[in-house]
């Protein structure tokens, strides 16, 4: 990773934590079949649609925060 990039995340911090949560639950619920929300968890064994339909939401917001990470990056280096 170039140094530039580094230090834009370190400005930008709030957002690259961000993306960081959205993978971190994303990834949970891919492994574990589990995903949790503030009105309990949804297990993909008993509500498949809901699950993948949570799953589709976060993967989006994943993609996203990346997008907005790194179309930042690449308009701020011009």
């Amino acid at each position: 990773m170039p140094a530039g990039f580094l230090l834009h995340l370190q400005r930008n911090w709030p957002l690259a934590a961000a993306a960081l949560v959205l993978l971190a639950m994303v990834s949970y619920a891919l492994f574990t079949g589990t995903v949790p929300t503030n009105q309990g968890s949804i297990l993909r064994s008993r509500e498949p649609a809901a699950y993948w339909r949570w799953l589709r939401r976060l993967g989006a917001l994943l993609v996203l925060a990346l997008a907005v990470l790194a179309g930042t990056f690449f308009l701020a280096r011009r």
